[in-house]
C-alpha cells in the first residue's frame, strides 16, 4: 500500500506538471493557438487509456512491477525528450512526448492501483483506493509547487520582471522539463520496489 501510494504521488506530480507547462510552452514558445497547445496535451490522454486497456492482459500474466517497469520506459523517454525541446522544435515533436508519457502512465498507474488493492481484505479495498487517490493528490499539489518556484525562478534570471520572450519562455520552462524527468527517474525506482503478485489475502475469520 504504501509503495503504491507513493507512485500514486509521482503519478501526479508528473501529470500536473506536464498539464501545466507544456500547453504554455507550445503557446507562449512556439507561437501557437490555445486550441492547438489544448489539443498537443490532449494527446497524452490518448495514449494513456490505450495502455491502461492492455494493463490487465500485462499485469496478469508478467505481473504488477513488471508491468509497472515496462511502462517506465516510455515514460522515461517521454519526459526525457522533453528537456531537448526549444522554441523551434515542432508541435508534432511535443505531441509525440505527451503520447509515450502518456502510454507509460497506463501501464503503472493501473497496476499499482490493483496492487494495493489486492494486499488487503475486501472490507479494506475502499479505504486503500482513497488513500491511492489522495497519495495522487498531494503528489500534483507538491509537484505543481516545486515545478512552478523553478519556472518563477527560471524566469526571473532570463527576463528579470519584464514580459518573457519566445525563447526565454522555454528557458524558463526548461528546468520544469529537467524536474519532469528526475521525477519520472524516482517513479520508475519506486515502481521497482512494487510487489510483483498479489499478496495471500488474510484468513477473514
Amino acid at each position: 500500500v504504501l509503495t503504491s501510494s507513493a507512485v500514486a504521488a509521482l503519478v501526479g506530480a508528473v501529470v500536473l506538471g506536464l498539464t501545466s507547462y507544456v500547453p504554455a510552452f507550445v503557446q507562449g514558445s512556439l507561437g501557437t493557438t490555445a486550441l492547438v497547445a489544448g489539443f498537443t496535451l490532449s494527446t497524452m490522454t490518448i495514449g494513456w487509456p490505450l495502455a491502461a486497456a492492455r494493463s490487465g492482459w500485462f499485469y496478469l500474466r508478467i505481473g504488477f512491477r513488471n508491468t509497472a517497469m515496462i511502462g517506465s520506459v516510455p515514460v522515461l523517454a517521454g519526459t526525457g525528450l522533453l528537456t531537448l525541446l526549444d522554441e523551434r522544435s515542432p508541435v508534432w515533436q511535443v505531441a509525440g512526448c505527451c503520447v509515450l508519457v502518456g502510454l507509460g502512465m497506463g501501464l503503472i498507474a493501473s497496476p499499482a492501483l490493483i496492487s494495493a488493492q489486492s494486499s488487503v481484505t475486501w472490507a479494506e479495498r475502499g479505504v486503500v483506493t482513497g488513500a491511492y487517490s489522495f497519495a495522487r493528490s498531494i503528489g500534483s499539489a507538491v509537484g505543481v509547487a516545486v515545478f512552478g518556484a523553478l519556472a518563477n525562478a527560471a524566469a526571473h534570471d532570463v527576463a528579470g520582471s519584464g514580459p518573457l520572450a519566445p525563447e526565454q519562455l522555454a528557458d524558463a520552462v526548461a528546468p520544469v522539463f529537467v524536474a519532469l524527468l528526475v521525477t519520472a527517474v524516482a517513479l520508475a525506482v519506486t515502481a521497482a520496489t512494487m510487489p510483483n503478485r498479489p499478496a495471500e489475502q488474510p484468513d477473514p475469520t
